[in-house]
């Protein structure tokens, strides 16, 4: 899975944990807004838990803003890019 976009990545995460219409949101659709009740906060942190399984890092609740970043694929996409891209530099200085 690898090969994929972080987006197509984030969307087949997402459609395994709240189901295949969440690969079609649109990228600035609230998460809130397309699947209502649904995404409550232990949604929320379930969310969390899945992406950073996906990607291999971990989400600080304290320093990054979960409530922002979580609430569009869009913003979800920059949050894990920038995330990816510590990573790499932090690799690379070691």
């Amino acid at each position: 899975m690898s090969d994929l976009s972080i987006e197509q990545r984030i969307r087949h995460t997402l459609g395994q944990l709240l189901g295949e219409e969440v690969t079609a949101i649109d990228k600035n659709a609230s998460f809130r807004d397309f699947l209502g009740e649904r995404f409550d906060s232990l949604m929320a942190v379930e969310v969390i838990t899945a992406i950073e399984g996906c990607f291999e890092f971990e989400v600080d609740y304290l320093s990054d803003d979960v409530r922002f970043w979580f609430e569009t694929l869009a913003r979800l996409e920059q949050f894990v890019g920038e995330k990816l891209e510590d990573q790499r530099t932090l690799e690379c200085a070691e």
